[in-house]
């Protein structure tokens, strides 16, 4: 393990799901002492407290930094914004843009997370002279699974694993993980920093901050209000298709991720040096079936499979029935002291998307991270039901004694309790 008192781990895109996650851990994990700095980098001015990032000495905030500018030019704003850069020793890049693989213009995309990663890592490697490792955190569309233009084109033969080839031209041209994957190949080569790529599945967590690349919040919400409109013991449908109700997968948290990313990265550095790792909460593959009634449970509702519809695209309209019930949505928030939200178009994009777009199997083989020592597992769900927490805590949502106190008051008012009996 690296020395304490050398490391200062640098986070391109601090407050997004995956950044947030990995500055927070940085803090703590695998000691308290690791890290003397941790500098974390964000697109919008933020403070700490706005961030939901704990407050600690050792944490710095910086913006203005443009990766889509020049190459001098983030060379330049990164020595004028952060204070002894050069003392960096680890980097861990989770940086995107806003827009997603869900919008037509998707080479474009690839050209614009491709040339920010090509500027960060020269830029580290130029100017952090005590650099010892780079993260790159990419994803299982390394396997196609994301590539909707060509699933039918596409063999996805689960369990995915870190040796299978890459998905071939002109299939998988949008895939901008291989070019930011060849960009650390091309300038690791001589230097005496190394880095590892970190492959998640969708990822299961939650910001403080509003962020497009999130599927909990919006579930959270909508089952929320799904509970204050129709009563506790309601059964809520699955929002979206029988296939992706039953399709297998190896879903991955913001804590699981984060924390395999910084155990490669500074517990084992040199086994992970040049080399790809999947990670998921466990290697057990579940589905939505498994999953979802589960997630209903925690709002007291009873999760169901999805309804028969006569036309597909009526599936996953989940952001039609919430724009249909804001006024109940106002008043739940009011009722129970919430912070009102709104869920962004982007985010519904993301969240449909993931409902109704990834009909296959698609768990990965977690073999390579457990043969150099990372163990830490979450059973099936856990992930969402921590999550939930988190939301619960920030007054996004009511939390679990707000909904048992209601639902006493309902079952003696007269209203449907808890087994769905009316009391009279």
């Amino acid at each position: 393990m690296s020395k304490s008192q050398n490391n200062v781990a640098l986070v391109f895109g601090a407050t997004g799901i995956s950044g947030w996650a990995v500055t927070k851990n940085l803090l703590s994990y695998p000691t308290s002492t690791t890290f003397a700095r941790i500098i974390g980098l964000t697109h919008r001015p933020r403070t700490v407290q706005e961030t939901g990032l704990p407050q600690d000495s050792r944490l710095e905030l910086y913006s203005g930094i443009d990766l889509r500018a020049s190459l001098d030019d983030v060379n330049t704003q990164m020595q004028s914004k952060i204070p002894n850069v050069d003392e960096v020793t680890h980097v861990y890049y989770l940086a995107y843009t806003n827009a997603t693989a869900y919008t037509e213009n998707v080479m474009e995309i690839k050209h614009i997370n491709a040339g920010m990663t090509r500027n960060a890592v020269n830029a580290v490697d130029q100017l952090c002279s005590g650099l010892k490792f780079f993260v790159l955190q990419t994803g299982t569309n390394n396997y196609g699974v994301a590539v909707f233009r060509y699933q039918d084109k596409i063999a996805i033969n689960p369990p995915l694993r870190e040796d299978q080839p890459r998905i071939p031209s002109p299939y998988g041209d949008e895939i901008f993980y291989y070019d930011q994957v060849d960009c650390l190949k091309e300038v690791s080569p001589g230097k005496q920093w190394g880095w590892c790529e970190v492959r998640p599945d969708q990822i299961i967590g939650h910001v403080p901050a509003v962020t497009s690349m999130t599927y909990v919040e919006p579930l959270a919400l909508y089952l929320s209000l799904y509970r204050y409109v129709y009563g506790p013991g309601a059964k809520v449908p699955f929002p979206g298709t029988p296939k992706n109700f039953v399709y297998t997968h190896t879903e991955s948290s913001q804590d699981i991720i984060t924390r395999a990313e910084i155990y490669l990265s500074v517990v084992k550095p040199e086994q992970a040096n040049g080399e790809a790792f999947n990670i998921a909460d466990t290697s057990k593959p579940g589905s939505w079936s498994i999953k979802w009634p589960i997630l209903a449970g925690y709002f007291g509702l009873e999760g169901t499979g999805p309804k028969p519809r006569d036309n597909e695209e009526e599936w996953g309209q989940i952001d039609t029935w919430w724009a249909d019930h804001q006024k109940e949505y106002e008043q739940m928030c009011k009722e129970y002291g919430l912070r009102q939200r709104k869920i962004e178009d982007a985010t519904w994009i993301f969240v449909k998307a993931g409902l109704t777009l990834l009909n296959r199997n698609r768990e990965m083989s977690l073999d390579k991270i457990r043969s150099v020592g990372f163990t830490e597992e979450w059973a099936i769900g856990e992930g969402q039901l921590r999550a939930f927490d988190r939301i619960a805590a920030e007054k996004i949502i009511p939390d679990k004694t707000s909904w048992d106190r209601q639902s006493q008051v309902e079952d003696i008012e007269g209203h449907v309790s808890r087994t769905g009996v009316v009391v009279h």
